[in-house]
């Protein structure tokens, strides 16, 4: 063999170290930007969901609430499209509360296994506010807490609206009481139905 030869085996096999060492380097840095990519949001890796989910979720459960019912538990057994609100309620507040209802009908006979809650960190509400909920939105759960008791929760809301540069409108809380999807303001009623649809379909 020639020292050219030599050299051309020699060169072959430096050649496939480099690349048997480079496949699995090559493969972590992929998944490391696939990972960025669906933590971002920018691809979606075929989930189901159309809301925009809360990693980790949120457990409600424990929450110090007072609420318009006599429940020990709003949360138990029934999917909650829950608005996060105050005293009052502006004009992007009201089409909230406006589209959870449009949104709780179009559910037909699944709209006994959900409810709405408007989740208040005010003592109390406004007159004008108490007033238009009671005229249009009688099956309104409204629930009380402090903003120290939901600060978890607006966190893990806001995080998800600065990531996804969006503006939340209402989240998605579990039969266990756990909040697991914030819908913003890029979600129609018929995305929000659709996600809906599905999860009922697949649980108890």
């Amino acid at each position: 063999m020639t020292a050219a030869s030599e050299d051309n085996v020699v060169w072959k096999n430096r050649f496939k170290l480099i690349l048997l060492w480079m496949i699995p380097f090559g493969l972590m840095v992929l998944a490391s930007v696939i990972y960025n990519l669906v933590q971002s949001g920018h691809i979606s890796v075929g989930s189901k969901n159309e809301g925009y989910l809360i990693q980790p979720p949120v457990q409600l459960n424990n929450l110090a609430l007072t609420t318009d019912k006599d429940e020990d538990n709003i949360w138990l057994g029934k999917w909650t499209m829950a608005i996060r609100g105050g005293a009052d309620c502006d004009q992007r507040c009201m089409d909230r509360l406006l589209l959870t209802r449009q949104i709780h009908i179009r559910l037909n006979k699944e709209a006994n296994r959900t409810q709405r809650v408007y989740l208040s960190d005010a003592t109390a509400l406004s007159q004008s506010l108490s007033e238009h909920l009671t005229a249009e939105h009688h099956y309104l759960t409204i629930a009380y807490s402090d903003s120290l008791s939901l600060a978890p929760l607006d966190q893990a809301i806001l995080a998800i609206a600065k990531a996804r540069q969006s503006e939340p409108q209402f989240f998605l809380v579990d039969p266990e009481g756990w909040a697991m999807m914030v819908y913003s303001s890029e979600h129609n009623g018929a995305s929000v139905l659709k996600d809906l649809k599905y999860l009922l379909k697949y649980s108890v």
